[in-house]
């Protein structure tokens, strides 16, 4: 009897379950946008030709339709259980908010769902889509607790989830400011991952272990992040990293932990930090690097001897717009002999040192041709105000083939664009059309200065203080008269009064002379 009523209970509950999960299924499937017509929506793209080397494609843009849903299947024009197809579909710029679970197919996969005001994924967003390649998430409102590792999870196979074949994940402009740990646990085929834009800050001990697990990662882009350190531990464990992009953020100095990355790394991008000096440890040993971008960096004032001199592999170097930089030494990169592109322009640069001069040959050129950067082929010299004397003759004399045969200065970056600035008699030259004779054998002149306003006599400031000083010299005279003036009045009135006195008269009839006689 107990074992009956505990089989009726058992079975009550299953029966319990299987409403729920049914009732589930349904408002799981009102939450998803129906299908039918999708394609009078979006915009349905079918490709069904493939051979050996192009796998076909097929595009389904839903970009900007005012969905509020993901799909809840695919249109039935779509084969979707072809291995050999690629899906391309967009729901960027719809109002998503949470992103739900993708409807599935074994095609490999290529999902954009830019500027969907997304602030959570569903747990097991990408379960039935796992030849998921590409997934771009970026400006979006996501968090670190949104990114939880059992969105990315797989199909669940003896014990254990399996891992999916992103390629490709971008997570730029979010709100981000920290990783799970574990963030990456079922994305083991990683290769390309962008965090740009997001307030990570410093990073956490979370974040450090969830970047370090990526074994597998080539390129990592964490510029403008707000970061001011780069843990040692972040690089330890990845084995072929060869972009690393830090622009933007608030190192001081180029973090040492990059040196980790010797054996692989080929692009750096460091601008935009507040570096004041680089010197021959910022890259040190990095052998291997093609590109290095030291752009934008407001306080940068001092590149010392030896910066480059380690980079033996280095090809691209861009060091433009940096407004305290004026200075540039060549004779750094006479060793880079795979130089192939140098960009100094928009700099506050006036001289460029090169410690070797160039050799004379013959009696009918200057100074003789040798090509001291063997593979330069493109060199942006402008937006500085150079000071044009004989050294700069000599440099701009070894790169003069390329600033003048170079199919990319017939454009923008036009040579003419670089000029001189000083001395006053060679402002506004074309450097290619600097002449060594005369730069280099006549003494440099006085700059006479000659303004640019001639003021009228009377406005100069020599002639106002005179103006004053004769002024002042008139009035000092005239009151030492007015003085003396009244000195001798007053000396004058005071000698009167001394030696003389008042004449009294008197009529004839009244005094006593007058009176005698009668009598």
């Amino acid at each position: 009897m107990t074992r009956l009523c505990n089989r009726n209970n058992n079975s009550k509950i299953w029966l319990l379950l299987l409403a729920l999960i049914a009732n589930g299924h349904t408002l799981k499937d009102a939450e998803f946008e129906p299908v039918e017509g999708i394609c009078d929506t979006c915009t349905c793209t079918v490709r069904n030709e493939s051979n050996a080397q192009y796998l076909s494609y097929s595009i389904l843009d839903c970009s900007t339709k005012n969905l509020r849903h993901m799909l809840a299947s695919w249109p039935d024009v779509f084969d979707n259980e072809q291995a050999n197809q690629e899906i391309v579909f967009s729901l960027s710029g719809n109002d998503i908010k949470s992103l739900q679970q993708l409807p599935a197919t074994e095609a490999d996969l290529v999902f954009s769902c830019r500027h969907c005001n997304l602030t959570e994924m569903a747990s097991g967003a990408f379960l039935d889509t796992p030849n998921i390649i590409r997934l771009d998430l970026s400006w979006n409102l996501l968090t670190g607790d949104a990114l939880r590792p059992d969105v990315f999870r797989g199909k669940y196979a003896e014990q254990e989830y399996e891992s999916i074949a992103l390629d490709e994940l971008d997570l730029s402009y979010n709100a981000v400011d920290f990783l799970d740990a574990a963030l990456f646990e079922h994305m083991i085929h990683l290769r390309r991952l962008s965090l740009a834009h997001n307030p990570l800050k410093k990073l956490t001990d979370g974040t450090v272990t969830a970047l370090g697990s990526i074994s597998r990662l080539e390129h990592l882009d964490l510029s403008y992040a707000q970061l001011d350190d780069l843990p040692g531990e972040m690089f330890q464990k990845i084995e072929g990293l060869r972009e690393l992009l830090v622009q933007g953020n608030q190192f001081t100095v180029v973090p040492s932990s990059i040196r980790l990355l010797k054996p692989t790394l080929m692009a750096l991008y460091v601008g935009e930090n507040p570096i004041q000096r680089l010197d021959e440890e910022s890259f040190f040993d990095l052998d291997h690097l093609t590109q290095l971008n030291i752009s934008g960096m407001p306080l940068l004032d001092d590149v010392d001897t030896g910066t480059f001199s380690g980079l033996k592999s280095l090809e691209v170097l861009s060091c433009s717009n940096n407004p305290k930089l004026v200075e540039f030494d060549m004779s750094d990169l006479k060793g880079l002999i795979r130089l192939i592109s140098l960009d100094i322009s928009h700099c506050a640069i006036e001289h460029l040192r090169l410690d070797e001069p160039i050799p004379v040959q013959d009696e009918t050129s200057d100074i003789a041709f040798i090509e001291t950067f063997p593979k330069l082929r493109s060199v942006k010299l402008e937006g500085n105000p150079w000071h044009c004397d004989c050294e700069l003759y000599e440099i701009i004399e070894s790169i003069k083939h390329i600033l003048e045969d170079d199919d990319e200065f017939q454009g923008p970056h036009h040579s003419s664009e670089a000029r001189c600035e000083t001395p006053y008699d060679l402002s506004a030259l074309p450097l290619t059309e600097l002449a060594g004779k005369s730069l280099c054998s006549t003494p440099p002149k006085k700059v006479p200065k000659i303004p640019i306003y001639e003021a009228p006599a009377f406005l100069r400031p020599r002639s106002i203080v005179l103006s004053l000083l004769s002024v002042v010299v008139v009035l000092l005279i005239g009151l030492i008269i007015g003085v003396i003036i009244v000195c001798i009045k007053r000396k004058l009135k005071e000698n009167d009064f001394r030696f003389a006195s008042p004449v009294r008269y008197t009529t004839v009839r009244n005094s006593t002379t007058s009176t005698i006689l009668q009598a």
